[in-house]
């Protein structure tokens, strides 16, 4: 090629400079989180930088107003927002999560931008903590931070606990020190007001609520549903778009103007009735401070280490600088198990009682309720409190008052009162860091309840133990009947055949499984030949390299017995990775612990061990148990990662004299499940003896068999004067025959009723309703079918909504002695 004259050659470089720039602005395409950005244009002269215009920002609208301070993905000027207001511990949202999902394979960050919204609704008590935890990772890490706490927080809706937040957010990312420090001063807390009551603004009564280009969507739609609205909400924007409209302006636009077009939002539903229920709560010789002889008892449940516990303190401070001689107050300790430091706090409040008194504990209580709860805090808390130091810090280390501890947290769990803090006032529960005007409210209503009973002949001194005659006790702890393992069962701790068996439900990539771990060493070296634990598999439907996991388990217990199994599992557990528990780290473990690895890898290949695995799923189907850990302690249950304290309070029921299971007490279907293998019970044919009728005020009958559904055919036809109906049951805390497992408040309870019922109402599957909801044994199996039935075989209330509805109609609430009811008339 010939050398170009040197005019051409400079025209050429000035070309290919202008195309080199052009190329440069184009291909990088300003940040959807940092604008405005520079650009550095390439130049055969020094090099210049260049400022790129800055893409323009969306306008938020007034409608469904969108700010950088919500939680987003997609592209800013994308031209669908949806937002969606949601509940971390609503099911519904859960489900409505994966349609996001498609949504967002379906459309691209381009086409369709998603924007969060907290709205935790006052029934789920793990909600709002939840969602303030959320916040936190997004104001401290970004939205891709908070999007991966996100999807873990749904994955795992039975384990929304401080203790989990944190490790979520340090596997999204977020310093764990930091998100700490923030979480529990809830420096975000006013966020999660704003939008509760943005989202009742714009009309949200339950969740999910999903506003599409402003277009209001109630619950979890089908894809379909959003696919259509999404792609009407494309073609406008597009004719937005032409007419002239400004991207920046297009979601301000469609959104206002689909508001304006939506009929007014459904105005709320009236509160329900207040819970009354009165507690058996034993003051039993607990730390008091106030007048011994108020008309007022205040009993708080409460943990040192609890942010929520510190938030209420100054209420509880003023309650007493209000009332007076009205109000006497009182401390049970319940230190939360993931609170590492709140019972060594605990045991100096304690060693400051007994060196002391009452009055030092007191000091103490106003210590440590403003943090400070390291050892050397802790002595330095000695030494304030004029205390013999030497000797509080032996008390600590050897746990000198942990029968007291125990005992109160041993009240907290037969009251239901898990959570910290939590209230009784002359036995009238009140849960959670309330404002002072609930706590008035219910304290001048005792007050003017107690003027009534001294009025008629008490003792001022006496009203409270004249309340408590006719006080409800709490509940006994779960029962459940699951049967004795085998010698194809892996154990460790006693010999078969021990005083207590703990049979353990788990799943290897469970992280709270991992976490249990050491509370179960230390629970068998409580009890030295009296415990034994037995592995039962339950590789949850979410953690899917679980299954494998556990065939691997079971080849190292068939080479190598209960040692092989227990090495397997150490292995498992210390990395619950994706490649931590692939195919290639299994076979590392195997070869570890000495297995045959030709004969370990030809066991996964074939399968040997699903059939193993499957039995142990479905004997926790038939048990009710859903989520690991889970327990069987003897007959006791207990779920979750607890505490070694409720391990031991459960093993010494077991090991002492106790009654035997009932029907009332049981967990999940409340009958004994069937053997593994064994024959199941046949429906009852047509003319088979019925169940015995229920007595008025009795619970509604039960179906013939546990658990197992009825066919139609089955169901003898009905006669004159029978009825049938489906039903879905919430219980509440006090209800008739209401479990330890249900501790949701009357009020509550009325509240889910109600949004089950619009779920319902809006064409929900009436089954599907019932298996996830009712609080009815068996309910989820019989889709709440309880057949047909004659006058006077159920109580007065059900009976009556039942005769008012039309066959295939649903009734509204209807409230008897069990809970709440929303009934389908079959019959």
């Amino acid at each position: 090629m010939p050398a170009l004259p040197p005019f051409s050659r400079l025209f050429l470089l000035q070309f290919l400079w202008c195309f080199l720039a052009a190329c440069a602005s184009g291909a990088v395409p300003p940040s959807a989180v940092e604008r405005p950005k520079t650009v550095v244009l390439p130049a055969p002269a020094p090099t210049v930088a260049v400022a790129a215009e800055p893409e323009p920002e969306p306008e938020p609208g007034t409608a469904v107003p969108v700010t950088r301070a919500d939680p987003w993905w997609g592209e800013p000027l994308a031209p669908v927002t949806l937002v969606v207001w949601g509940d971390y511990e609503c099911p519904f949202t859960s489900r409505h999560m994966a349609t996001l999902e498609q949504l967002k394979q379906a459309y691209g960050p381009e086409r369709l931008r998603i924007v969060w919204r907290h709205f935790p609704l006052a029934f789920h008590k793990n909600a709002r903590p939840a969602h303030l935890a959320a916040q936190t990772v997004f104001r401290l890490g970004g939205p891709e931070a908070f999007w991966k706490f996100h999807r873990l927080a749904f994955a795992n809706q039975r384990s929304l606990a401080p203790e989990s937040f944190e490790s979520w957010a340090a596997e999204a990312g977020v310093d764990r020190a930091a998100f700490r420090a923030s979480f529990e001063q809830q420096q975000h807390a006013p966020k999660i007001e704003r939008d509760v009551e943005a989202g009742q603004a714009a009309g949200v009564r339950g969740t999910p609520a999903t506003f599409v280009n402003g277009v209001f969507v109630s619950g979890a739609r089908p894809i379909e549903d959003f696919r259509t609205l999404v792609n009407e909400q494309l073609r406008a924007a597009e004719d937005l778009r032409r007419s002239g409209v400004p991207q920046e302006r297009i979601y301000a636009a469609l959104s206002e103007q689909n508001k304006a077009r939506a009929p007014a939002p459904t105005p709320p539903t009236a509160p329900a009735p207040e819970d009354t229920t009165v507690w058996k709560v034993p003051v039993d010789g607990s730390p008091i401070r106030g007048n011994p002889g108020a008309l007022v008892t205040l009993v708080m449940f409460s943990d040192f280490q609890c942010p929520f516990c510190r938030r209420a303190a100054p209420t509880v401070d003023g309650l007493e600088k209000k009332y007076g001689a009205q109000l006497r107050v009182v401390f049970k300790h319940n230190p939360l198990p993931f609170h590492e430091r709140a019972e060594p706090a605990a045991e100096l409040a304690l060693e400051a009682k007994a060196q002391k008194g009452d009055a030092a504990f007191w000091k103490a209580y106003d210590l440590l309720k403003s943090g400070g709860l390291e050892d050397a805090d802790l002595a330095a808390h000695a030494t304030s409190l004029g205390l013999d130091v030497a000797r509080a810090q032996r008390a600590i280390a050897a746990r000198r008052h942990a029968a007291r501890i125990e005992r109160d947290q041993r009240l907290a769990d037969d009251l239901q009162a898990r959570g910290t803090p939590h209230f009784f006032i002359n036995g009238r529960r009140l849960a959670g860091a309330q404002p002072a005007e609930k706590f008035e409210a219910l304290i001048d209503e005792q007050i003017a309840h107690a003027a009534k009973l001294v009025a008629a002949g008490t003792p001022p001194a006496k009203v409270y133990d004249a309340l408590q005659k006719e006080a409800r006790a709490g509940n006994a702890p779960e029962r459940i009947l699951a049967p004795a393992p085998t010698k194809d069962n892996p154990g460790k701790g006693a010999k078969p055949g021990a005083k207590v068996t703990i049979q353990m439900f788990a799943d290897f990539q469970c992280p709270f499984c991992k976490r249990v771990q050491p509370t179960i060493d230390e629970v068998i070296s409580a009890y030295p030949g009296k415990v034994r634990v037995v592995f039962r598999h339950l590789p949850l439907p979410f953690h899917t390299r679980a299954p494998l996991a556990a065939e691997a388990s079971i080849e190292a217990f068939r080479q190598k017995g209960d040692a092989g199994f227990w090495a397997m599992a150490q292995r498992l557990w210390e990395d619950q990775s994706e490649s931590g528990l692939g195919r290639e780290a299994l076979e590392r473990h195997a070869a570890a612990i000495g297995l045959d690895v030709a004969k370990f890898g030809a066991a996964l290949d074939s399968g040997a061990h699903r059939a193993a695995v499957e039995a142990d799923r479905k004997l926790a189907e038939r048990l009710h148990i859903t989520g690991t850990p889970s327990f069987a302690i003897n007959d006791y249950f207990l779920g979750g990662a607890q505490s070694t304290a409720h391990f031991k309070r459960l093993v010494d029921r077991a090991l002492g004299p106790h009654d035997p299971p009932t029907k009332e007490s049981l967990h999940g279907a409340g009958k004994p499940a069937a053997q593994p293998g064994a024959a199941q019970p046949t429906p009852a044919q047509p003319g088979a003896a019925q169940p015995t009728p229920a007595q008025p005020g009795a619970a509604p009958p039960a179906p013939a068999q546990p658990g197992a559904a009825q066919p139609a055919a089955a169901q003898p036809p009905a006669t004159a004067g029978q009825m049938g109906a489906k039903h879905l049951l919430i219980m509440y805390a006090g209800s008739r025959r209401a479990p330890a497992r249900v501790v949701r408040t009357r009020d509550e309870a009325r509240a889910l009723a109600e949004q089950v019922l619009k779920r319902a109402q809006q064409g929900a599957r009436f089954e599907d309703l019932a298996a996830q909801y009712s609080d009815e044994p068996g309910a989820a199996a019989r889709g709440g079918d309880l057949g047909t039935f004659s006058k006077g075989m159920m109580v007065p209330e059900f009976e009556q909504a039942v005769e008012k509805v039309a066959v295939g109609a649903l009734s509204g609430i209807v409230e008897t002695p069990f809970g709440f009811h929303i009934i389908l008339r079959t019959r």
